[in-house]
């Protein structure tokens, strides 16, 4: 199961990234949101219409920024939560002019206490917790709960190893649609869309205080 120190291998990844024709921006070879249909798809479902122009948004594990872009169109300000600062200075080089809107946030692990309470409108994470434990990713459900103003809401995508490819995979964390509500259950976040089919490997699921 992907431990702290295992997730810390993207920040050294991100040290030797030289662009090119496949991989413009890092991250881009896990799938353009631009391009690649099953991400489009997400972004029709899951992105869009949550966003609205003013919000304070949260990104948990930006990597590259292959979704900050969304999330920069209309959010006041962009919290970005990483374990991997390594990332910082690369987001505020491929978004210059948003870096006034761009909060950075380093975080131990599993934990968001440089953010208020009650002060995000929208929670966003994509390919994080598929790589992260069930406790690890309880812990951020609570954080999530805590930072959310009343009416808030979260999208997190998740590994599914109910699906073949997550469960042969050793880098996905042994989540199941069933353990994740359960989750979000204990959390205090209810369900307000649930989605199995959008991705081979793992499933997203909208939720709000």
């Amino acid at each position: 199961m992907p431990s702290l120190d295992w997730n810390r291998k993207w920040g050294r990844m991100i040290e030797s990234f030289v662009p090119n024709r496949e991989e413009e921006h890092f991250g881009d070879r896990w799938g353009d949101p631009k391009l690649f249909k099953p991400l489009l798809a997400v972004r029709k479902r899951f992105l869009d219409p949550y966003l609205a122009p003013g919000q304070v948004v949260l990104e948990i594990g930006s990597g590259g920024g292959r979704w900050t872009q969304y999330l920069l169109r209309s959010a006041d300000r962009v919290i970005v939560v990483e374990l991997n600062p390594e990332f910082f200075a690369y987001l505020l080089q491929r978004f210059p002019r948003d870096a006034g809107r761009l909060e950075l946030y380093q975080t131990s692990g599993y934990e968001m206490r440089g953010v208020p309470d009650g002060t995000v409108d929208l929670v966003f994470s994509f390919d994080v917790l598929v790589h992260i434990d069930p406790e690890g990713i309880a812990g951020y459900l609570a954080e999530t709960r805590r930072v959310l103003r009343p009416g808030g809401r979260a999208v997190l995508h998740y590994g599914d190893i109910d699906k073949p490819i997550a469960h042969a995979n050793r880098g996905f964390s042994r989540m199941t649609r069933a353990r994740m509500e359960a989750l979000l259950a204990q959390a205090g976040l209810r369900i307000l869309d649930h989605d199995t089919e959008l991705l081979f490997h793992s499933n997203l699921v909208a939720v709000e205080t």
